[in-house]
């Protein structure tokens, strides 16, 4: 199903692909660390480590990208995953959606259900190759089609959240909310995007939302680990993401998840052991890029 696929390809893509662009940082223990460097000040600097924001600092880096730190010795805290300020993106919860030239009818015929059908599946698939102007284009024309089509909203809303319009994302799915109000699937929607915009407490509010709604969702728990994660709250983070995996052992996201956040609080023993049975999951069903991404951090590994 659409969801489905939108859902699974925001969050399990950017939780096992590591950034294409990565710095390499080596610590003064030995420890190599790679990944994109967000910020950089005279007494830390800040790397994303698979999309959770890593602090690590000066004091305890030997060099970046073979360049030596030079730095005073220190007493520094320990690398802990840090939060977005909550204030700067703050963004409202309010619907801001595009005009679209909809004639609704009161009753539609067989063919112009499956039209509407065909438009949301090229809409998809368009998403899932990151065309997403072409993307928007097949979505509206569902909805001019089928304007209760809650799929197409739901596609707009992350097409939207892609060129990073939050405001836009947030009123396509409540538009989706306003169909049918126990739509799960927006609600992840919403929580994906308040997460994206750094506005941490709407987005914890909507994952527990959908966990009301349905207390098996995985990706409610990995979305809520992630976010822990971010904010420092480790012991919060691996609950949720062990929670998942008391509803599903072969939850590889979750993982994955597990052992970048060990690998992140220099705990090898435990992150190479998620990462190996993430691994032994993403072979089973035949991810080759998942499990080619394990790899890389398992060499890092002793």
């Amino acid at each position: 199903m659409f969801h489905k696929k939108i859902i699974i390809l925001s969050l399990l893509f950017t939780g096992i692909i590591p950034p294409l662009y990565a710095e390499k940082v080596i610590l003064k223990n030995g420890k190599t660390i790679e990944g994109k460097i967000l910020e950089r000040t005279d007494k830390y600097i800040k790397i994303d480590l698979w999309d959770i924001p890593i602090t690590y600092y000066l004091s305890d880096i030997d060099s970046i990208d073979g360049q030596k730190i030079v730095q005073p010795s220190t007493k520094e805290k320990k690398p802990v995953a840090e939060s977005k300020p909550l204030e700067e993106n703050k963004i409202p919860l309010k619907e801001k959606i595009p005009s679209l030239p909809i004639v609704p009818k009161e009753k539609l015929s067989l063919g112009e259900l499956k039209e509407a059908q065909e438009c949301l599946q090229r809409g998809t698939n368009f998403f899932k190759d990151r065309k997403y102007k072409e993307a928007a284009f097949e979505f509206e024309n569902a909805l001019k089609i089928n304007p209760k089509l809650t799929e197409a909203y739901l596609g707009l809303g992350y097409v939207s959240d892609s060129s990073k319009n939050y405001d836009e994302a947030i009123g396509y799915f409540n538009k989706a909310l306003e169909i049918s109000p126990n739509y799960v699937e927006a609600y992840m929607g919403l929580a994906y995007v308040f997460n994206n915009a750094g506005n941490y407490d709407e987005a914890i509010k909507y994952y527990q939302k959908v966990l009301t709604i349905r207390k098996d969702y995985l990706e409610a728990y990995n979305g809520l680990g992630f976010i822990y994660a971010s904010l420092g709250k480790n012991k919060e983070a691996i609950d949720y993401f062990k929670e998942a995996l008391k509803i599903d052992r072969e939850f590889a996201p979750a993982y994955s998840s597990l052992g970048v956040l060990y690998l992140s609080l220099g705990q090898d023993i435990e992150a190479k052991d998620n990462f190996l049975k993430a691994k032994e999951i993403l072979e089973k069903n035949k991810d080759t890029e998942g499990v080619k991404a394990v790899e890389e951090y398992l060499k890092k590994l002793p």
